[in-house]
């Protein structure tokens, strides 16, 4: 009690002044949403829970003239976690979480100012597509965090920013190296979807070996001033449109990865996986373009000489002939998007169209297509005075023809509660799952509940 009663006074000495002088806001959300698997998934997946999440997110923001400081955590339960002996990026075991998502300080005069410490930016004009969007990396260990509006992870940074009445600009150092968070954990549902369990090895005539996958090291790069991340982003807001100009150098979010047997033939005993992070370089830009009640979009983005991961099978029958292979190519990449945004009297109409090419030959890669193309569509409602909202969106890839479709209603009991439900149906295509087909038995019906203050 002495502890606890030292803490609230120092809080107290530290926030009063601030009070008096300044201000300080808390606001923040109470989250709980349910999910169970669709009863047409596989046998083993129907009926089970994918969603089970209990979360606190809490934000306090304090200014004093030109100064201010921001902090954002989320504190969270995850009962399917719980149940299969995992959690997310911030695990602290038995299901519980907690994540800090942005910490930092910031100075402003009237055309510059400085920040610096833990935060997020998100780049580009595309809705929930990642063209020019490579500031922050994704967080992908679980369902829930996927599907999120919020699936950014934040990056250590200083950020130095210049203003003027129609232009600004953003230039970051980013001295700590932050990938993109998988779900490796053992236990983690999603774990076999980025890596399984074991694999079939041919040995030749019409045997088939099959071999336990171990996971090993994904190496970072080490934490030296010379390996920090560089980006700058230019913005003008003119009468006919607003333009974006991004530059971006550092590191790759997600690892390339190499492949070893285990053993000597014809006793393989296992397949080893390890990787690491490459560096990677990027320019973009976007356009946004008010017509009246419509607004048009673009976005692209180069990627000179990027590393793309090799497939297993040619790692492997690399290795069996010279001992120094790259688990990698390296290929110039270009990635865009054109997208059209229509709101009348409450309706939000969204729809895009996004494009990505690899220039080379794909022969050695994991990855099949050079050219990979698809679309996103959301409808939106509001309706008995702005309190009900339904909601539909879809996405589409055209190169396997898989699909997601996640449709959605919140309702507002009040100024601070929601309630809603939904689904996230994802359909493989025809001949094969594809990239959102794959996660054919995640789809899922949930029920969520929010209050705001």
């Amino acid at each position: 009690m002495k502890k606890i009663f030292a803490i609230l006074s120092l809080a107290s000495a530290l926030i009063l002044p601030a009070a008096a002088d300044g201000g300080i806001e808390f606001s923040g959300t109470v989250e709980s949403v349910w999910g169970v698997a669709a009863p047409w998934t596989d046998s083993d997946a129907a009926g089970k829970f994918t969603l089970g999440t209990t979360s606190f997110k809490g934000e306090l923001e304090a200014f004093y003239g030109n100064s201010s400081a921001y902090a954002q955590a989320d504190f969270s339960y995850d009962a399917c976690g719980a149940l299969n002996g995992t959690g997310g990026s911030g695990n602290i075991g038995n299901g519980l979480n907690i994540s800090l998502g942005e910490l930092w300080i910031d100075y402003t005069e009237s055309f510059w100012g400085i920040r610096i410490g833990r935060q997020k930016a998100a780049w580009g004009k595309a809705d929930g597509v990642d063209v020019t969007n490579v500031l922050c990396p994704s967080n992908m260990t679980s369902l829930q965090t996927m599907i999120s509006d919020d699936s950014k992870l934040a990056v250590d940074a200083l950020r130095v920013s210049l203003s003027g009445d129609s232009f600004t600009a953003d230039a970051w150092w980013i001295p700590f190296f932050t990938p993109a968070s998988l779900p490796l954990d053992e236990g983690n549902t999603l774990k076999e979807f980025m890596v399984p369990s074991a694999v079939n090895f041919p040995l030749g005539g019409g045997v088939v070996l099959p071999l336990p996958v171990e996971i090993g090291e994904l190496e970072t790069p080490s934490r030296a001033i010379w390996n920090g991340e560089y980006a700058l982003k230019l913005s003008g807001y003119f009468s006919a449109l607003d333009l974006s100009l991004y530059g971006f150098y550092g590191w790759d979010d997600m690892p390339v990865l190499d492949y070893e047997l285990q053993g000597s033939y014809p006793s393989y005993a296992g397949l080893a996986i390890n990787g690491e992070y490459r560096h990677m370089g990027m320019i973009g830009v976007d356009a946004a373009l008010p017509i009246e009640a419509i607004v048009l979009r673009t976005e692209t983005a180069f990627f000179p000489v990027r590393s793309f991961q090799k497939s297993a099978e040619k790692i492997i029958t690399e290795k069996m002939y010279s001992s120094d292979v790259d688990s990698f190519e390296t290929h110039n990449e270009i990635s865009g998007l054109v997208g059209i945004d229509w709101m009348p009297s409450g309706w939000t109409l969204t729809a895009q169209y996004f494009c990505d090419f690899v220039f080379g030959s794909m022969e050695n890669l994991e990855r099949e297509d050079s050219y990979t193309h698809g679309m996103t569509v959301s409808v939106s409602k509001s309706l008995v005075n702005e309190t009900l909202e339904l909601s539909l969106a879809g996405l589409l890839n055209f190169n396997d023809l898989d699909s997601m479709i996640s449709p959605s209603v919140t309702y507002s009991l009040s100024d601070q509660i929601s309630i809603g439900g939904g689904a996230y149906i994802f359909i493989p295509g025809p001949d094969s799952d594809g990239q959102y087909g794959a996660y054919k038995d995640l789809s899922s019906f949930y029920l969520n509940a929010k209050f705001s203050f």
